[in-house]
């Protein structure tokens, strides 16, 4: 979040706080995988993504600063082995064949990232998650799955009831960002489709109705900012109007946060939350318009 905000290693008034957290993570990076922090549990690859997404973003955004350049390459070369061959990511390295949107897109997101610092990345590598995306996205219903062709979202244990996995685009939102940071042209049928089906299910802070999903959202965000006109007009007013009432503005502890709410929410807690709904709010800087570009 700093980082989007133009605070880097050597600029910025809160450059002490990405300072130390560059310290953080290059401290628990293992020195010869590149993995950032233990690689325990299911989970530990989203953790290095995220770890490794940070890191190559304060490389490029702080001039290429050589001491975070072995640390960004040896996050990037973790990611290219932990890679299927042929094709894309989930949850083991050295990997077994698995492969799952929610991992990928982030994979996708951090080789991107490293490309635009000149860091070293395989290409093929965007070759195989583009495949996997491919594989997993209904041409008819325009929906991208988890693990199967049009399936559903995945949710936390036991939360299925109370968010339905038909309240949320998340997958088709991922994947559409990564076919946009891969270089497919706005027009393409899949970016469409999937455009389509974000539209019709815009931001909405309803926890009764189980259609809070902030990691729907932050993807939705940037893949509509990508796509502009009236899509991203909908989608902004949508979710400023979900986001900004909903923080706290009172209370010595809570302020400036947002609950964690949603299926992710209690998994993530309000670090995660408040993470996810700054960088929503971040999406009008953080990254310039892709599409349109190359």
């Amino acid at each position: 979040m700093n980082l989007g905000a133009s605070n880097t290693t050597t600029a910025g008034d809160y450059k002490m706080n990405v300072r130390r957290g560059i310290r953080y993570l290059k401290g628990i990076q293992d020195p010869d995988q590149g993995v950032f922090g233990a690689k325990v549990g299911q989970h530990y690859m989203y953790n290095h993504a995220l770890a490794a997404l940070a890191m190559t973003e304060a490389y490029l955004l702080s001039g290429r600063d050589p001491l975070l350049e072995s640390s960004a390459q040896l996050g990037v070369d973790f990611i290219l082995r932990a890679r299927n061959p042929y094709k894309a990511w989930r949850y083991e390295s050295p990997p077994n064949q698995e492969n799952d949107t929610s991992v990928t897109g982030w994979m996708v997101m951090v080789l991107e990232s490293a490309r635009e610092a000149g860091l070293r990345v395989d290409m093929a590598a965007f070759d195989g998650a583009l495949a996997w995306i491919d594989e997993v996205t209904d041409p008819t219903t325009g929906r991208t799955g988890y693990l199967t062709r049009g399936g559903l979202s995945a949710r936390e244990g036991g939360m299925e009831a109370a968010f339905p996995h038909d309240n949320t685009e998340a997958m088709t939102a991922v994947a559409l960002l990564a076919r946009i940071f891969m270089g497919q042209p706005a027009d393409h049928p899949a970016i469409r489709s999937g455009a389509a089906r974000l539209r019709d299910l815009p931001p909405k802070w309803d926890i009764a109705g189980g259609y809070a999903d902030m990691y729907y959202w932050y993807y939705g965000a940037y893949v509509m900012f990508q796509l502009g006109g009236r899509d991203w007009e909908t989608w902004n007013r949508a979710m400023k109007a979900a986001i900004l009432p909903n923080q706290h503005r009172d209370g010595a502890c809570l302020v400036g946060s947002w609950d964690p709410i949603g299926p992710w929410g209690e998994a993530g807690g309000r670090v995660y939350s408040t993470a996810l709904m700054v960088l929503c709010l971040e999406v009008y800087y953080r990254y310039g318009k892709v599409i349109g570009s190359r």
